[in-house]
């Protein structure tokens, strides 16, 4: 199988192996359909395409499984996208962690904390935080997960075809002819790339992000037939009639984008609540920090070299800021310099994580 025999507490399981879809590629519809099952898909519905970075089979040696080998079938998984986060052209390494299922007859066997706890040793040197979203917050906790990140919701009102912005027009990434779907990607690098603190997306991202057929995409065309403004909308199961990435040309046209689109469920980072008279806000996400000399550079770049991080437990965070020291705790850590409502000092950082529906997992 080309495997490794998972150990629990010490102890040699001899009957679950851990692997990955990369060495066993054969499992992959196994895998979904346990992930399926798990998160109550329909027939209509596919996790794979609604989580195409995820489960791309580019990504297939992040995807780690169980087999138990009396029955030769997938007993859990749990698999880490590798991103890279932007603000202000100054980079952050990333893993996101998602398609997390255990089979309902082995929970309780410690296999999904064996999981998440290979995934952590694997890539807690290679990254700068590892993010994931969930319901249950005690679960992740134990695992130094914390709720990070301010997220707000502007209008009540569910989206239609008969009521979308005047001007727009309904697509998806595969529709659009190749200078159209290059128009976005430039959309996104100059506008979402450099404005928010968001996801950097590759060639390779793209590629697998034109695939994704279950968004809905807007585009709005100017005089001379150019893309100057898209939203995304939906993603099959996940998102519905929440607006999820937006983006335009130039700032001068933000404004009066939100100004479009406000009435309708849709979501932005806290950052922006002011811009669309919104005070209401949930956490982002689950983030957990990472390698202390990947979060330090991070941060001494951000901050123009006036924070330094000098130490870092399982328990707390010890930095300076402005010749002043401080020793902190990971969740308020993560709050005071992500929010929801960061620590005004470090306000003007505007870390708020936005992170769109197009790559969360």
């Amino acid at each position: 199988m080309g495997s490794t025999v998972c150990k629990i507490d010490n102890m040699t399981v001899k009957n679950f192996v851990l692997t990955t879809l990369s060495q066993n590629p054969e499992y992959f519809e196994e895998v979904i359909g346990l992930i399926e099952e798990e998160f109550h898909y329909n027939a209509q519905q596919h996790y794979e395409q609604d989580f195409a970075p995820l489960m791309d089979p580019l990504n297939f040696e992040n995807c780690f499984l169980y087999i138990d080998q009396n029955t030769n079938t997938v007993v859990a998984h749990l698999a880490v996208s590798l991103r890279t986060m932007i603000k202000s052209n100054i980079e952050m390494p990333v893993a996101l962690i998602g398609g997390i299922v255990t089979h309902k007859e082995h929970r309780g066997e410690k296999l999904f904390k064996n999981l998440m706890d290979h995934a952590i040793n694997l890539y807690k040197e290679k990254v700068s935080l590892f993010i994931l979203w969930s319901d249950i917050e005690g679960l992740y906790e134990k695992f130094y997960f914390y709720r990070s990140g301010g997220l707000i919701e502007s209008g009540k009102k569910d989206f239609s075809s008969n009521e979308r912005p005047m001007g727009y027009e309904k697509t998806t990434f595969s529709n659009l002819s190749e200078k159209e779907f290059q128009a976005i990607v430039n959309l996104y690098h100059s506008f979402n790339e450099q404005y928010f603190f968001t996801i950097k997306r590759s060639d390779k991202d793209w590629s697998i992000i034109r695939e994704m057929n279950s968004i809905d995409l807007y585009i709005k065309k100017n005089s001379i037939n150019e893309i100057v403004k898209y939203f995304c909308i939906n993603k099959g199961k996940d998102l519905s009639n929440i607006i999820h990435e937006i983006s335009c040309r130039e700032i001068e046209q933000y404004q009066e984008l939100l100004n479009e689109l406000s009435s309708f469920k849709m979501w932005l980072p806290e950052t922006e609540a002011a811009k669309i008279n919104e005070t209401e806000m949930f956490y982002t996400a689950f983030v957990r920090l990472g390698s202390l000399s990947l979060l330090n550079s991070f941060f001494q770049k951000i901050s123009k070299h006036t924070l330094s991080i000098s130490e870092m437990n399982n328990e707390l965070v010890s930095f300076n800021f402005s010749a002043k020291d401080y020793q902190v705790n990971h969740r308020d850590f993560l709050q005071y310099f992500l929010g929801p409502k960061p620590l005004e000092e470090f306000a003007d950082f505007k870390l708020s994580l936005y992170i769109s529906g197009v790559d969360s997992i």
